[in-house]
């Protein structure tokens, strides 16, 4: 059972201003990358409009309103992006999870991804499964875990909600 702490992931951030979901960069990555690239995405009930504000290079800013009814679903994905998935049976994830829109017209429009240390995985080991506790026992018990995961199925969650469209796999 891992322990997930926080500073561990890198997730945009979400809040609740009156009636509307407001989502940014992270902070942090607007840190990393001096500001170059920024994402803040606004769900307003009142309007039924997704507003969508990107800036790409400092200089190019770019909004799109997205109607609710121009939405079909809400996509929500997983990839495993730990290299070490490819030498090893039993590793140390790095979870990515991606939140999107899919229109209408078949387009997807990719929100925000949900970056951090993943849990301990073991993927194809040659022994019984019920062996892996045993031997992996260290790993189990200091394993620590961003919060991505809990915060991506939040916001798909409430955004699916909001819109009222199911969540489909991204």
């Amino acid at each position: 059972m891992p322990w997930h702490f926080g500073l561990l992931s890198l997730c945009p951030r979400i809040r609740r201003q009156r009636e509307r979901l407001i989502a940014e960069t992270a902070w942090r990555l607007r840190l990393v990358t001096l500001g170059c690239n920024y994402r803040r995405v606004v769900v307003d009930p009142k309007q039924k409009v997704v507003i969508l504000h990107r800036r790409c290079l400092w200089f190019f800013p770019r909004t799109q309103h997205i109607p609710f009814r121009a939405i079909q679903a809400v996509t929500y994905g997983y990839q495993d992006w730990s290299i070490s998935q490819y030498f090893w049976w039993a590793h140390d994830a790095f979870d990515v999870f991606r939140v999107g829109l899919l229109l209408q017209n078949g387009r997807e429009i990719p929100l925000f991804h949900f970056f951090g240390e993943g849990v301990w995985t073991i993927t194809a080991a040659p022994w019984p499964e019920s062996w892996n506790w045993w031997i992996y026992w260290k790993e189990y018990l200091t394993d620590c875990a961003g919060t991505q995961e809990r915060e991506s199925y939040y916001f798909a969650t409430v955004l699916s909600k909001m819109l009222a469209v199911p969540i489909r796999p991204a």
